[in-house]
């Protein structure tokens, strides 16, 4: 029953950043979105930076999770970097408080703890796409640090833009012809 509360709680806290102004997701507003008492809320969880660092420990191993699958996958090494590229963006599209919290706009300085770990995860995604391309590196235009950065500064823009755009602009409407146009830069056939 414990985790059925948290993940009710979780899963509140993600619904309210995506149809609330930001500035105010209190304890209280959070509580009654997740049908239980502040009281209760902070049986579950010490803090709100607490509730923010459990979702976005879940969104983090979900990304990471997938893109472990995709990195060991039978494909070509284009393919692996196109296929963590186009799951990402979907990834974001269907889970819009998560794009919140990667893009940094849902967090306070009272979650700036929050905020670091999102820098990480940014960090982390890099290496892994470098380390990927990394070992055929000989198909690239440039080096394969460049490129993984080039790659995870196109995600966040997108992010950002879809954020901008207040979730009206879905990122996968025109996301293959963004990687298109990447591909045609990056690699070199």
């Amino acid at each position: 029953m414990k985790n059925d509360r948290k993940n009710i709680i979780l899963q509140s806290l993600a619904e309210l950043l995506e149809e609330r102004n930001l500035s105010k997701i209190t304890t209280a507003l959070l509580a009654k979105k997740s049908g239980i008492t502040e009281a209760a809320l902070y049986r579950h969880f010490p803090s709100k930076r607490s509730i923010y660092a459990e979702l976005f420990k879940f969104c983090d191993d979900s990304i990471f999770l997938k893109c472990g699958e995709i990195k060991n996958s039978k494909v070509t090494t284009k393919d692996k970097i196109k296929n963590i590229f186009l799951f990402f963006i979907l990834f974001v599209e269907k889970n819009k408080g998560f794009a919140r919290l990667l893009s940094r706009e849902a967090l306070s300085s009272d979650e700036q703890n929050v905020a670091d770990e999102v820098n990480q995860f940014f960090d982390r995604l890099e290496l892994t796409l470098k380390n990927i391309l990394s070992k055929d590196s000989d198909i690239l235009v440039t080096q394969p640090g460049i490129t993984a950065q080039l790659i995870i500064t196109v995600l966040e823009g997108n992010i950002n833009r879809f954020i901008r755009s207040k979730f009206k602009v879905s990122p996968s409407s025109y996301i293959e012809n963004i990687w298109e146009l990447l591909s045609i830069n990056l690699f070199k056939d």
